[in-house]
């Protein structure tokens, strides 16, 4: 079977830092083509240049060659990736809030008609909106799902959100390749295998696909052969029988991070946060009387199903949500304020980094200083005593140190956070918060494991991550706290079974 694309030798810079070197892979007709790696390895960018993305042709373009069907093709932006037979499913949702499902899922492909007699008015059409309304529907159906495709996008849920965006991107005749960026990422499980459903019959119709997923899991059951990149290179691919979540997972972050893994451990017996009969009303999820204890120094892990806790606990926390009970941080009592929390040294590094995390139109510098300048007084030098400015003798080595301690890729610190690749700018979050110096950071999704286990160590820094993927949090954490309804399912080791993690989730396991 011939490959339906080929990528061969390609390569791209952000300045001085190589996000992918010299990268070949080919996916054949009909074949799913599973992508892994830590956030930054160049999972994202790699689906850029074969999508047209704009941050990549304004940031010098790449190198390489890309064939499809055995022509060698150029893609300078997304309408070349479309005419040449390429759809995306994007991370983070590519929709317009105001537009109805069937103006989405025909946006830039509408049905027109023209009535107009008059000679000088034929060049006039108008929207077909009952042809595009059928035609919505028929996509909408091919993936099982029968809605009213005149809602508007901005009050749909976001699991049904992610299938629309996949609507669109199935909704062409001519669809040789479709890119999956994290398509699972913002659905529960029940969802999540809608979508593997989808993507198996999609693959049967001769559609190739390259799947990128964090879930290791999701990877191993329905790719027919996976490649890992680490730090921008390709550094194995695996078939079918060969790949294992335990296999794909050492690969992703290779031997010296994973003895570092294995050598942390919290000995601290001193505890530096209490929550006593802990409850919060979220608008999605709720916290119910939960009396928790975490020690110093320690990394706890926070899981539970789709809308059982796990966020709600984390913004909780932090002030962000209304709640009941009491905090208390290194034995003081503290208000649910987010300003009492930073000012008891408490820092969020939140799930949705565009909408709660970053300012996208400013730069990597300002969004790395920003909240310990306004909110600790660093990097700040006084004038004539009456006012503060900008230290910028200091702010630029210590963001200078930063970009290269993360290993943040970018054209240069003065760059604009939207241009980044999604685990740049997760890593931009991350040297925010140290910036912060925090005693107790909380996260409300996985990071990245090194960054984790780095902080916690060198820091001393006490870190709660909350996150669906268990086995993530297993190889980093001390304990796993698990949630089942709001409440206190239990508080496991790393060790415990499936069996144990399973029974927890569902609120079964036996704890006497």
């Amino acid at each position: 079977m011939n490959d339906c694309i080929t990528i061969q030798q390609i390569s791209k810079n952000f300045g001085n830092q190589k996000a992918l070197d010299h990268i070949d892979l080919g996916i054949k007709k009909g074949e799913i083509y599973g992508l892994v790696g830590v956030n930054g390895s160049g999972k994202s960018t790699l689906m850029n240049i074969l999508f047209g993305n704009r941050v990549i042709s304004e940031s010098g373009g790449y190198t390489g060659q890309i064939r499809i069907e055995n022509r060698t093709i150029a893609i300078a932006n997304t309408k070349d990736a479309i005419k040449n037979g390429i759809g995306m499913i994007h991370q983070e949702f590519m929709l317009i809030p105001e537009l109805s499902i069937y103006e989405s899922i025909n946006l830039n492909k509408e049905k027109t008609i023209n009535q107009n007699k008059q000679s000088w008015l034929q060049k006039i059409s108008y929207l077909d909106d009952k042809e595009n309304k059928t035609l919505a529907k028929k996509t909408l159906k091919t993936l099982g799902f029968d809605i009213d495709v005149s809602l508007l996008v901005k009050n749909l849920s976001v699991n049904t959100k992610q299938f629309v965006e996949i609507a669109r991107a199935i909704n062409t005749d001519d669809l040789k390749l479709l890119l999956l960026d994290e398509p699972t990422a913002a659905l529960n499980t029940e969802d999540s295998n809608i979508l593997m459903k989808i993507i198996k019959d999609l693959a049967a119709t001769g559609v190739a696909i390259l799947f990128c997923s964090h879930r290791l899991h999701e990877v191993c059951n329905l790719c027919d052969k996976v490649s890992v990149l680490r730090d921008g290179r390709l550094v194995s691919t695996y078939g079918h029988q060969e790949m294992s979540v335990e296999l794909l997972a050492k690969e992703m972050i290779g031997s010296e991070v994973d003895q570092m893994i294995r050598e942390k451990g919290c000995t601290s017996e001193e505890t530096i946060l209490t929550l006593q009969d802990f409850s919060v009303k979220s608008p999605e999820e709720r916290i119910r009387g939960l009396n928790l204890a975490v020690k110093k120094k320690e990394i706890m892990g926070i899981t539970s199903l789709s809308g059982h806790g796990k966020a709600a606990l984390c913004y909780g926390i932090i002030g962000y949500y209304p709640m009941t009970g009491e905090v208390f941080v290194a034995g003081e009592k503290k208000n649910n304020t987010i300003s009492d929390s930073i000012a008891k040294g408490l820092f969020l590094l939140p799930d949705d980094r565009k909408e709660m995390g970053l300012m996208m139109e400013e730069s990597v510098e300002y969004n790395i200083v920003f909240s310990s300048f306004q909110l600790k007084d660093k990097f700040k030098k006084k004038i004539l005593k009456l006012f503060s400015v900008e230290n910028m003798k200091i702010i630029e080595p210590y963001v200078k140190k930063q970009i290269a301690k993360l290993n943040i890729k970018c054209t240069s610190q003065k760059q604009k956070v939207r241009e980044l690749s999604g685990g740049n700018q997760q890593k931009v979050c991350i040297a925010r918060a140290a910036a912060m110096d925090p005693k107790i950071h909380i996260g409300a999704k996985e990071k990245i494991l090194e960054m984790i286990v780095k902080m916690n160590r060198d820091r001393d820094m006490t870190i709660l991550v909350a996150s669906s993927e268990i086995e993530e949090l297993k190889r980093i954490c001390d304990r796993i706290v698990v949630l089942c309804e709001g409440r206190l399912s239990g508080i496991l080791d790393p060790g415990a079974s499936e069996e144990e993690f399973a029974l927890a989730l569902t609120g079964e396991l036996n704890n006497e």
